[in-house]
Formats: structure tokens, C-alpha cells, sequence
């Protein structure tokens, strides 16, 4: 893994855990020094959250502010996103796949159940499925020709852990880690199962999948997050029509962990 990838794990990570807390300024000096880093690398690294909505721009002087969210944001964000996408995927397989956007996805499919074969998350393995993941979304929502449906997503995109390159992880919890190896082997599947629809062209099968496919980020979420709180998201995930409530989501504890 790059040293700017590593940073982007390691800033994400101290935001999502607590160890940022919301409101909180972050400035290039003070990270770089505690990360024991140059100011670029962390410079991009902050560019990059803040596109994330991790972060941002701070009303008075320079840096940015560690951004307050909520897990209704992230579980909304995810499952529009799973609604413009499968809109995207339709479209696709409607007009039909172009070769460059088959040989690009084939090759995301392939690059994928690579990772699988092994039986077990290796160290990178998940930072390299959520580039695999994020190319084979974006190649299709691309491929789908729509700016309008292009720029909704952009903006879905800024709510933190909605996108499809959203990654997280906690090397201490090996249990969450062992867990998600299912997790993610199941969204390989689909994107295999996606990919043979796109290919028959079966517009409304693939668009079905797409919003099902949503839902595999929102288990990965839940896997870093306390026993009680995954439950009542799992429960929330059976039953994604009942609106337990008008009430305003709580602030995301410092133990939550995650993102797909």
C-alpha cells in the first residue's frame, strides 16, 4: 500500500474512532508532525476526506473541521446511492456494454475474485477491494452517459462512508475483520452476478441487484460498530420500510468502525 494511502486509512480512521472529534480543527502542521510525515502527502490526504465529507473547510482561517454525521446520514446516503446506481446499471444494460466498459469491468471481476481465493483478508486486501469497487461503480455509472444521474451521486458522494471507494477497517478487531471477509465475498458475487446481467442486457435484473448491492456496505458499517448497535442496524436492514421514527438520529459513538 502507497504512504498516501496508508495516511488516508490512518486520518480516516482517527476521525471515524473518535480520536478527532467532531468540530475539532485539523491543520496540515500538527498531523504531519504526529503522523511523522510531510505536509503534502497530508495535504492531499485532508483533500481527499473532505471529498469524503470527513471534513470541512473551516469558517475562520485555514485547515478544516472534523465534520459531526449521524448513522441515518450514512444508511440514507447508501441507499440512494443503491438507487441511482441501479438506474445507471440499467440504462447500461439496456444500450448495451461498450468494450471498453466490459474490459474494464471483466477486469475488476477478475482482480476481485482474486482476493477470495485465499480464504481470508490479507493485510491491503479490503484497501484494494474498495479501489476494485470503486472502479467498477464508477466505470458503470460512466458508461451509463447521464450528467444528471453523474452529478446526483457526486453530490450522495459527500455524505461520509456513501461512496462506493469508501473503505474502513480496524486492525485490532479481528473478529469484525474475520466477518467481513463474507461480507465483501458476497459483494464480489453480485458484482459477478451484475456483470452477466449488463452482458444479456437484463435491464431490470441488474437494476434490481444494484440497489440490493447497496445493502453490503451498510453490513460492513455494522460490523465495526458496538453488538448493540449492530443488532438494531441488522433488524433496520430487514425491515428497510419501517421508519423506526421522526427522531432525530443520534451522533455515531466513538466505537463505530466502518465503511464499504
Amino acid at each position: 500500500m502507497s504512504q498516501q494511502r496508508q495516511i488516508i486509512l490512518r486520518v480516516r480512521e482517527m476521525i471515524v474512532t473518535g480520536a478527532m472529534k467532531a468540530g475539532e480543527r485539523v491543520t496540515e502542521i500538527r498531523l504531519a508532525q504526529s503522523l511523522g510525515v510531510s505536509r503534502t502527502p497530508v495535504r492531499h490526504a485532508l483533500s481527499i476526506l473532505a471529498q469524503e465529507g470527513l471534513l470541512v473547510s473551516a469558517e475562520v482561517g485555514r485547515g478544516f473541521v472534523v465534520r459531526a454525521f449521524s448513522e441515518k446520514d450514512i444508511r440514507d446516503a447508501i441507499l440512494l446511492r443503491g438507487i441511482l446506481e441501479g438506474t445507471a446499471a440499467r440504462l447500461v444494460a439496456e444500450k448495451g456494454l461498450d468494450r471498453d466498459t466490459s474490459q474494464i469491468l471483466h477486469a475488476c471481476v477478475k482482480r476481485g475474485g482474486a482476493i477470495f481465493t485465499k480464504g481470508v483478508l490479507h493485510p491491503g486486501d479490503g484497501a484494494e477491494w474498495a479501489e476494485i469497487n470503486e472502479l467498477f461503480h464508477s466505470t458503470l455509472v460512466a458508461a451509463a452517459g447521464n450528467s444528471a444521474l453523474a452529478q446526483a451521486l457526486a453530490l450522495n458522494d459527500r455524505v461520509p462512508f456513501a461512496s462506493a471507494g469508501a473503505f474502513f477497517d480496524d486492525e485490532k478487531n479481528s473478529q469484525a475483520l474475520a466477518q467481513q471477509y463474507s461480507v465483501l465475498r458476497r459483494a464480489q458475487e453480485q458484482h459477478e452476478t451484475l456483470l452477466a446481467g449488463l452482458v444479456n442486457r437484463e435491464g431490470a435484473r441488474v437494476e434490481a441487484l444494484m440497489r440490493e448491492h447497496a445493502y453490503a456496505a451498510i453490513e460492513n458499517i455494522a460490523l465495526f460498530r458496538t453488538p448493540t448497535a449492530s443488532a438494531a442496524l441488522e433488524i433496520e436492514n430487514q425491515f428497510p420500510s419501517i421508519d423506526p421514527g421522526d427522531a432525530e438520529a443520534e451522533p455515531i459513538p466513538s466505537s463505530f468502525l466502518g465503511r464499504a
